[in-house]
């Protein structure tokens, strides 16, 4: 039997030599860099243990050296004083007030320059850690093995550990900084709250009774008092400048969605909850959770560091901008009742038949034989006008919808808390699946027997099909579901989610920007049109921006990005369902009804579900996974909707093809399916 003081006594002996070489260290240690490198040694030596996976048997041997460490440090011993001198004049060098109102908020910088500032950061050296404090609480603490065994380390020795760092005579001067970084942190939020760009945003503007107004006072008052009063009222008007932030967003429908905006309101949340936390902090708060509280500091820290981490927030906000705009166009896509499925079905037959258009305007420009560029260019106006002919027309391509309709579904999975949120989230997306359904076979209902009536009317004139048999034959073939048509498919899908954000984007900068005011009351165009007029033209803009936008980029990505990739000896293609279908039409009518049995017509049959499935699908699968990040969407939500989509499809699988007879919940069923 191995007694545990024998086990204490050979770890003891063990960790001896290393601990006398950092006792050694600390006491030669004088100026802040020879702290910060003790500290380094320090933190190396305890997680020696930790590697790649991080082990309990791992940590508990970590958490031992801590505590040998500790116990150093709590001896009235040259090396003792050495060590508790060496954690408190690191608390001392560090610039605190910069730590506590810079580390963890997001940066002021434009996103040009942070991005400069962090590409130059990756090949030149670290500025002093003294000036950006922030930076070596994320280099020093950051690790993920350090935070896993510091996370895990039981509460009282994290009590003892956090004590090292506050000294009797560190105290007061660590209150002074904490309360400038409060009142710093007051002023930057009260600027921008105050500001006449953001009050436009507010529910109630006034600048007079903003709680923004009397932000800094509180500040003030508090740190002058520190009593029970003051800490009520300071917390009521940090309370009341959060609820103000939040009708940001609620009204993004008059004011339009700015990331600019978006960086503003969420930086000054971050700066009014660390207001809260030093509040806390000054409070007499637990060492233990002041601990914490750094920990997550440097977590959040962590994540502003590197050129991806920039990225991934700009891509955030700019996904939250455009996503929140598409949701209100994707509601009208969304048939709930049988009324607006039948509805769907017939704008969508009427998108089919001029789909048709475009189809022959492509054999056509496809025999020209024109130069690469000239071709994909054609073949753009092509596309963009027959699509924006269809948006005028007031009807609908199916494929175009997904990109849409996903921000809407995205949109509905903010709550899901509420009662009944979960029940109308199920049903919203059996109503978007079975109206993707119904706008896929509408559009092919309709495009097939135009192409055919085109093809007899020209069989009529010429006495023959309108592709030659090479052609037909060829145009089979590239349909083939045995053929590259999946890749070109998903490809597509691509296309047409990027055409979605080309929409969301036009329309929220039409409003940001407030053309629609400029175009209804721009001097000129009043007194050549008049005021009537003018207001007229420019709620019609206002109405069709989005669409056009939408509608044009696509046009421009179908016809030119496969020249684009051509240039570079990439034969890259576009394979839309709607398209491709009136190409088969037309290559069957060509070929004569003999190719109805042929291999290549089925295999051409299977590769168009393919093909329209693929474009539904990735289109849709971008769209959404972009959306549920713009809004927030925790991955346990994500996985209990998936859960809840399924149950519902294999109880009710008709509800995803056509619309149940009873009614669905007024969320649904109040929307125009047009």
């Amino acid at each position: 039997m191995r007694w545990p003081f024998r086990r204490r006594q050979a770890d003891v002996a063990a960790e001896t030599p290393e601990l006398d070489q950092l006792i050694a260290a600390a006491i030669r240690a004088r100026s802040t860099i020879e702290r910060i490198e003790w500290t380094r040694s320090a933190l190396r030596w305890i997680e020696k243990d930790l590697g790649a996976e991080v082990t309990d048997a791992a940590i508990a041997r970590a958490h031992t050296r801590v505590r040998f460490l500790m116990q150093v440090a709590e001896r009235d011993t040259d090396g003792g004083r050495a060590v508790r001198e060496v954690f408190s004049r690191l608390a001392e060098d560090l610039d605190l007030e910069q730590f506590a109102s810079v580390g963890g908020i997001p940066r002021r910088a434009g996103f040009v320059r942070e991005l400069w500032e962090r590409c130059l950061a990756l090949v030149l050296p670290q500025p002093d850690f003294r000036r950006e404090p922030s930076t070596l609480a994320s280099v020093v603490l950051g690790r993920p093995r350090t935070m896993a065994w510091i996370d895990l380390l039981p509460g009282e020795d994290a009590r003892r550990l956090a004590r090292l760092f506050v000294g009797a005579e560190t105290a007061a001067s660590m209150d002074q900084e904490l309360g400038a970084a409060m009142l710093t942190l007051a002023s930057e939020a009260q600027a921008v709250g105050l500001a006449s760009d953001m009050r436009r945003r507010f529910a109630d503007s006034s600048a007079l009774d903003s709680p923004f107004g009397r932000l800094v006072a509180a500040v003030e008052a508090y740190l002058a008092a520190r009593d029970t009063v003051a800490r009520d009222e300071l917390q009521q008007v940090v309370r009341d400048c959060r609820q103000l932030l939040d009708t940001v967003h609620a009204r993004h429908t008059e004011t339009g969605v700015s990331v600019d905006l978006f960086y503003r309101t969420e930086r000054t949340r971050a700066q009014l909850d660390r207001i809260a936390l030093l509040e806390q902090w000054l409070g007499d708060e637990d060492p233990l959770n002041v601990l914490r509280d750094v920990m997550n500091l440097v977590r959040v820290e962590r994540r502003f560091q590197g050129v991806r981490a920039l990225w991934r927030e700009n891509m955030r906000l700019l996904s939250r901008r455009i996503a929140e705009r598409n949701a209100e166009t994707g509601e009208h896509y969304i048939a709930g009742t049988r009324a607006q499925y039948r509805n769907m079905l017939a704008i969508s037959a009427g998108g089919g038949a001029l789909m048709a258009i475009a189809v022959y305007l492509k054999f056509a420009i496809t025999a020209a034989h024109m130069p690469l560029f000239w071709e994909g260019f054609f073949a753009s106006l092509n596309y963009a006008g027959v699509f924006v002919l269809i948006a005028l027309a007031h009807f609908t391509v199916a494929t175009k919808q997904p990109a849409m309709t996903a921000p809407a579904l995205a949109a509905r999975m903010r709550d899901l808390g509420s009662a009944g949120q979960m029940e109308a989230l199920v049903a919203e997306s059996a109503a978007l699946v079975r109206s993707q359904v119904a706008s896929v076979f509408g559009n092919l209902l309709a495009v097939a027997p135009v192409v055919l009536a085109f093809a007899l009317l020209w069989w009529l004139v010429e006495g023959s099909g309108p592709l030659s048999e090479h052609k037909a034959r060829d145009v089979l073939r590239a349909q083939s579901i045995l053929g590259p048509s999946f890749l070109f498919a998903a490809y597509t899908g691509v296309l047409l989610w990027l055409s979605g954000l080309f929409s969301g984007w036009a329309d929220n900068v039409f409003t940001v920007r407030q053309l629609h005011a400029a175009l209804a009351t721009n001097h000129r165009r009043v007194l050549r049109l008049g005021v009537e007029e003018a207001r007229r033209r420019a709620d019609w803009w206002r109405d069709n921006i989005a669409g056009l936008a939408g509608n044009i980029g696509l046009g421009m990505l179908l016809g030119l990005t496969p020249v684009i990739f051509a240039f570079f000896g990439l034969p890259m293609e576009v394979r839309h369902v709607t398209l491709s279908t009136g190409q088969v039409a037309a290559a069957v009518f060509s070929l004569g009804l003999p190719s109805l049995t042929t291999a290549s017509f089925w295999l051409a049959v299977a590769g168009l579900a393919l093909i329209g499935a693929l474009n539904v699908g990735v289109s849709f699968g971008l769209a959404l996974r972009v959306a549920m990040r713009a809004v927030d969407i925790s991955p346990a939500d994500r996985t209990r909707v998936y859960r809840a989509i399924r149950r519902q499809l294999v109880e009710h699988p008709g509800e995803f093809l056509w619309p149940p007879r009873d009614l669905l919940p007024a969320a649904v069923v109040g929307q125009d399916a047009r």
